[in-house]
């Protein structure tokens, strides 16, 4: 099986304003599966994730990326890369000035040279699964977090992409939305190859997908593997955060 995503040996340490992070550890993650990072907050799995989205560069160690080091300045494929792998982090960043429709349809409009019956037929069908087809134009400050949440989603897999990062995708969804999401992933991945990496802090029906779960805690890996095999001998923290 083809590695996508590969973590090697990595460290990083840095401070913020709410005290240090650090990380050190090394995964990686098949092509067509679904890994979810679980943790609780600063436990370093949002770190994997900038890291893996070339937002971050590790001090020591190497990250690769369909094959790229995807924080390599002055790499002439970047666009390429950037436009295989979706990103779907906390906040959704959305662009405060483009409604709803807009934001999704920013990437066809840039890399695509689709004319806008094409980006039309391409924008819809996403929003309606996600539920979102209402509020097409709608602008940032009117939507709910949820709502945010699934536009950003749509954005990140309108371009098709080969590699998805999800960071806490669930948190502030309701069961409608979170249902939707869920449906949404299943037939992405049915329906072509898509590998995804996603972190959660809490319990959530998208670890049922996940093919591995990996959980981390104070920027190591302590334990990984599949949700079912570490359900049966789970206790405390880590039952905590698979749920029942």
């Amino acid at each position: 099986m083809r590695t996508v995503i590969e973590l090697d040996e990595v460290h990083y340490d840095a401070e913020d304003v709410t005290g240090r992070l650090a990380l050190s550890l090394s995964l990686s993650v098949d092509a067509g599966d679904f890994v979810v990072l679980l943790g609780p907050a600063r436990c370093g799995k949002g770190l994997v994730l900038r890291l893996c989205a070339g937002l971050l560069v590790p001090d020591e160690g190497t990250v690769r990326v369909l094959g790229h080091d995807p924080a390599a300045p002055g790499d002439d494929q970047v666009v390429e890369f950037r436009l295989r792998v979706g990103v779907v982090l906390q906040p959704p960043g959305l662009l405060s000035n483009m409604t709803v429709f807009n934001n999704v349809a920013l990437p066809l409009r840039y890399h695509s040279g689709r004319d806008v019956e094409d980006i039309e037929a391409m924008v819809m069908p996403l929003l309606t699964r996600l539920g979102l087809a209402s509020i097409r134009d709608r602008f940032p400050s009117a939507l709910v977090l949820g709502e945010a949440k699934g536009v950003a989603l749509a954005r990140a897999l309108v371009m098709e992409p080969e590699v998805l990062l999800l960071e806490e995708l669930s948190a502030g969804l309701d069961a409608e939305s979170s249902a939707s999401v869920t449906v949404l992933l299943q037939e992405e991945r049915v329906r072509r190859p898509l590998t995804v990496l996603a972190t959660l802090s809490q319990p959530s029906p998208l670890q049922e997908m996940a093919d591995r779960v990996i959980y981390i805690r104070n920027g190591k890996v302590v334990v990984a593997g599949r949700r079912t095999d570490l359900l049966s001998s789970a206790t405390g923290d880590l039952l905590a955060y698979l749920g029942p």
